[in-house]
């Protein structure tokens, strides 16, 4: 089947087992019509004559999302062929992420949505994709003329004024858009402002140790913090209380202790991760003790995320790619893995990245399988419902009813690798590369 078959009319998708989204049947089928899933139904039902694709050793999912990431062209067919249909990107330059999203179904690319620009105070640090809100006025005309663009969602950012939460919250609702933030200060004080999601697990920090020494996330790695335990379960039963939601992007935790590893940078992994990407996001080189520290603090929001979900907290699934040199698709599955480990299963994981992310984003079309839902269908070869693989063997996925064969999106990607330097977050990489660096950029 090459690149741009397309079902004609009905056709089947048969496995061993098909996770829809939230549960696990066997001997299903799904039934796709054009580009809109027409049913799932016991195999035995379907119509006679209707053409079928029997992958009686693999299992059937919903495409995934990645609920947190920033996007670039290179991105597009590396997700796709690890089975990502969806994505939300969580901050970009608004014109060129609105374009992006526009033209997705014209490319090999995922689904886009979009929050566009980071909503940041009077000295953005991420200048090329943010917006200066300098007092709550520009603020709240920030919160006002995003949403009128027409985005997905609002990010705030590290700089804004929390005094200024209430009001951007409550014009932010009233646009019918959920906020989410990265939060340099109490994430308590943002719930209790209103705003619906946290990144990163940040804030955590200023809540449970706001005396902690400098550092950013790196300083759950310390010894002491193991000291802030009971102050940690009790700010999780207040995120409980406020019914906040979080995406903790253990994957970018993760990543920070690889990339300060000796081989990890010629790790197969990181085959596809742009030199350009792999520059900015590597820091000094290897550095075994800082290293040491990050796998610690990963260990801890690990552990605090075993805390959210002993209070029913709902966490997506979310990879922050490039950040970390993280690769796309990839880093979500290692995501999925990561939050196993923190406690849950490996169906509430894949949850995460289908009908839960789905529903905190309002797009009940996808992430299942189901009638009337996206044909966006991944065929796994093995069962992901007993053990999220890290690397995935993926047989085919379908986007829209299309489908696709891994080995030709791999094949496709690297081709918008030459002009990433003049996309938003190629800027601005280089320019904190160059910061880094101590080299003034213009």
């Amino acid at each position: 089947m090459n690149l741009s078959a397309r079902f004609c009319g009905r056709f089947a998708y048969a496995a061993g087992r098909i996770f829809d989204g939230e549960r696990t049947l066997e001997d299903h089928a799904v039934v796709v019509e054009n580009d809109i899933v027409a049913g799932v139904m016991p195999r035995s039902a379907l119509p006679r004559g209707m053409p079928v694709r029997h992958e009686p050793a693999c299992t059937i999912i919903p495409g995934l999302i990645d609920t947190h990431m920033h996007f670039m062209r290179w991105q597009g067919p590396l997700y796709l062929a690890q089975g990502v249909t969806t994505v939300r990107d969580v901050g970009n330059e608004l014109a060129w992420i609105l374009e992006r999203r526009d033209e997705w179904q014209g490319k090999l690319c995922p689904r886009i949505l979009c929050v566009g620009p980071l909503l940041d105070g009077p000295q953005p640090y991420h200048v090329h994709v943010a917006r200066r809100c300098g007092d709550l006025e520009g603020a709240l005309a920030a919160v006002r003329e995003t949403a009128a663009a027409g985005v997905d969602g609002l990010k705030l950012y590290v700089g804004l004024n929390p005094a200024w939460f209430p009001a951007m919250a409550q014009a932010g609702h009233a646009a019918g858009l959920k906020l989410s933030i990265h939060c340099a200060g109490s994430v308590l004080a943002a719930g209790r402002a209103g705003i619906d999601e946290f990144f990163h697990l940040d804030g955590i920090l200023a809540d449970v140790w706001p005396d902690h020494p400098a550092g950013w996330l790196n300083v759950w790695g310390l010894p002491e913090f193991a000291a802030t335990w009971d102050r940690q379960r009790e700010v999780a039963d207040l995120i409980g209380d406020l019914k906040m939601t979080a995406t903790p992007t253990l994957a970018y935790w993760d990543s920070q202790w690889r990339i300060r590893t000796a081989d990890h940078l010629q790790s197969e992994e990181m085959r596809h991760v742009p030199p350009a990407i792999i520059k900015t996001q590597a820091g000094d080189g290897p550095d075994a003790a800082a290293s040491a520290q990050w796998r610690r603090a990963l260990e801890a929001a690990q552990r605090f995320v075993g805390l959210l979900l002993a209070r029913g907290v709902t966490l997506l699934a979310g990879s922050d790619v490039p950040c970390g040199a993280l690769p796309p698709g990839r880093s979500l599955w290692r995501e999925l893995a990561l939050l196993v480990e923190a406690g849950m299963s490996p169906q509430q994981a894949l949850c995460a990245a289908t009908s839960k992310a789905a529903a905190f984003l309002g797009h009940p079309e996808l992430g299942r399988l189901c009638a009337g839902a996206a044909a966006d269908i991944v065929v796994v070869r093995g069962n992901p419902l007993d053990r999220i693989p890290e690397k995935p063997d993926i047989a085919a996925i379908v986007r829209q009813g299309v489908v696709h064969r891994p080995e030709d999106l791999v094949a496709e990607a690297g081709k918008d690798v030459a002009a990433l330097g003049a996309e938003p977050w190629g800027l601005q990489f280089a320019l904190h590369h160059a910061r880094r660096m101590g080299v003034a950029a213009g």
